[in-house]
């Protein structure tokens, strides 16, 4: 008796992509830059911070959310390198969809919705929430100290589904609750809108400042 393996279909997959930008060294300091300035002009941050009865962050600064709207040539070329990757991470989540497509079909529009800048002071955190409305957010680390770790600072996922049992070796895969990944400076995160999420205490000698953003995907006449 033979089984066929092309009869397992994978069903709602839950991809995470993980870029490099090996640009950054060479645009740290003007986003840096760029960040301060915006401090300064906007001292109180985003309308989140002055809500005292907010606990969706503890411990540091955040700017609005149309980050993608400022006039920043530097910004607009750190965008498109994060559309672009959440391009890529949609297309293979989405390639039984694209297979069904015809070439003229197959063009797309990366939306940036919403964007902002975070920086942590020592000990910052923001605390487990999913954003609703979108299909794709992610996380860019623009700087961050040489003492971050898996336990300091990361970025962690919430496994999404609920199991009754998780103790036979069928059910291995669901043992991890949560996944972190460690911060790096140019490393960006692209994750479905919909996956729990926060960030661990920073305690690092360097302040972490990272950029997210939510985004859609359309397909262009």
């Amino acid at each position: 008796m033979s089984h066929d393996v092309k009869n397992i279909h994978s069903l709602w997959p839950l991809n995470i992509g993980d870029f490099q930008n090996d640009n950054h060294p060479q645009i740290k300091e003007e986003l840096l830059n760029f960040f301060e300035l915006y401090e300064k002009k906007l001292p109180d941050g985003n309308s989140q911070l002055r809500d005292k009865d907010h606990v969706g962050n503890h411990n540091l600064y955040q700017s609005n959310y149309d980050l993608h709207n400022e006039d920043s040539e530097i910004l607009k070329k750190l965008f498109h390198f994060i559309a672009k990757s959440v391009l890529d991470v949609s297309k293979i989540t989405n390639q039984k969809f694209i297979d069904k497509l015809n070439e003229e079909e197959k063009k797309y529009k990366v939306n940036i919705n919403e964007s902002w800048f975070i920086r942590y002071n020592k000990g910052g955190i923001v605390y487990p929430h999913h954003h609703d409305g979108f299909s794709w957010s992610c996380v860019y680390y623009v700087q961050v100290g040489a003492d971050a770790s898996i336990q300091n600072g990361s970025t962690y996922f919430i496994r999404p589904y609920n199991a009754t049992s998780k103790n036979d070796f069928g059910s291995k895969y669901l043992r991890e609750d949560t996944h972190l990944f460690t911060a790096k400076e140019g490393r960006l995160l692209v994750w479905p809108s919909f996956l729990y999420h926060g960030s661990k205490p920073y305690s690092g000698d360097k302040e972490r400042v990272i950029i997210s953003a939510n985004l859609t995907v359309n397909l262009r006449d």
